[in-house]
């Protein structure tokens, strides 16, 4: 196999950098990926597209089937792959790959990387090549994005008390001293409705002696 793939230095933002199993498999889609549309036992696959199943993946990547289904379920769940699956396979999509294999968009977020030749390498380097104070303006705006999309997720799980929902938003939306990442972003596995569950069931389970305690007091 030929050819390059561009890797814009924004991708150190990415909210799944610091996700080994996502970056890993979001790299291997990115290489195996069709680079123009072909045909494969009658099925179309087009550019951006690949053909594949959970066990191949695991198998390429070295790691568990479920691991490779978690990492498969956060680039869905976060926007960027799209799947079809059928009884005989699955088919996997890039979103956006066409769109940043052009020069044009060498300049969008690292997530749409993109295979290209030496001429577009070379003006990669150059686009990537940016003055502090703008990355620190798009570093901010892409932050602002995320904050903003898990605050609603967060609120959209309407069947938890509203206090428990800011509890958790607050704790778990917390940035680093450089303001470039969210608590929740540092945790490789992370479930918004099964984090909340434990988060309303501590809750509960703290303030229950606090109410045993002033009822015995009444009492007396």
């Amino acid at each position: 196999m030929i050819g390059y793939v561009i890797m814009h230095r924004d991708l150190m933002e990415w909210e799944w950098y610091q996700s080994p199993n996502v970056v890993r498999l979001y790299f291997h889609l990115i290489f195996k990926v069709n680079f123009k549309d072909k045909k494969w036992q009658g099925q179309l696959v087009k550019r951006g597209q690949l053909i594949t199943s959970n066990n191949h993946l695991a198998t390429d990547l070295r790691l568990s089937v479920q691991t490779v289904r978690t990492a498969i379920q956060k680039l869905q769940d976060s926007g960027y792959i799209k799947i079809k699956s059928t009884n005989r396979f699955t088919l996997i999509t890039l979103v956006n790959y066409d769109k940043f294999q052009s020069a044009k968009g060498e300049n969008n977020k690292p997530v749409n990387n993109q295979t290209a030749s030496k001429k577009h390498t070379a003006n990669s380097q150059v686009t990537t090549t940016k003055e502090s104070n703008k990355e620190n303006k798009s570093n901010n705006e892409k932050i602002e994005i995320r904050l903003k999309n898990f605050e609603k997720k967060v609120f959209a799980l309407s069947q938890f008390d509203l206090k428990i929902l800011k509890g958790f938003f607050d704790y778990w939306s917390e940035l680093n001293s450089e303001k470039t990442v969210m608590r929740f972003e540092k945790d490789e596995f992370f479930d918004i409705n099964t984090r909340l569950k434990k988060w309303a069931l501590n809750e509960k389970e703290f303030k229950t002696p606090v109410k045993t305690n002033k009822m015995l007091q009444i009492n007396r």
